[in-house]
């Protein structure tokens, strides 16, 4: 009787620990700037002509506070180098700054006109559609010269990259 009690607690316990771990996690959400985040082609112009052919690589993500106004923007030291917050609205999917000081050396960068534009954009050589993402730059170490940063989301098409 003992034995058949314990086989019988046994098996409910079992069940129990069965049934608990086939509960639904909650979701997992994104960030608050998600629609703004990711990796990015770039090229630099100079009154709408390229200053050089070259795309550059660029990267938008959340700060570690994930709100919905800030978010960086980092070169990872490709371009400039740079990496700062700007301003952001999520909504209208625009961004700006004003003196922003970067990360990475001492500089400071104003930036005017930032927006994504969602699924305007193809990879270059896949034609997979895609974001594109275009802001104005006039850094302290160059001041009078507003550039151009234009370009389109990484596609994650190997011949895409550059």
């Amino acid at each position: 009787m003992l034995r058949q009690s314990f086989t019988v607690l046994l098996l409910a316990m079992m069940a129990g620990f069965t049934l608990s771990s086939c509960e639904k996690d909650d979701e997992i959400g994104g960030t608050a700037v998600e629609k703004l985040s990711g990796e990015w082609w770039v090229q630099l112009s100079v009154d709408n002509a390229l200053v050089v052919p070259n795309f550059f690589e660029l990267r938008t993500y959340n700060t570690a506070d994930n709100v919905g106004n800030k978010m960086w923007l980092d070169d990872n030291e490709d371009l400039w180098p740079y990496k700062f917050k700007v301003d952001v609205d999520p909504t209208a999917q625009t961004f700006s700054a004003t003196d922003a000081q970067s990360e990475y050396t001492n500089i400071k960068v104003t930036v005017k006109n930032g927006k994504v534009l969602s699924g305007v954009s193809k990879g270059p050589v896949s034609q997979a559609v895609t974001d594109s993402i275009y802001f104005e730059a006039e850094f302290s170490d160059d001041p009078g010269t507003t550039y151009q940063l234009h370009g389109y989301r990484r596609t994650r098409f190997t011949e895409d990259d550059h």
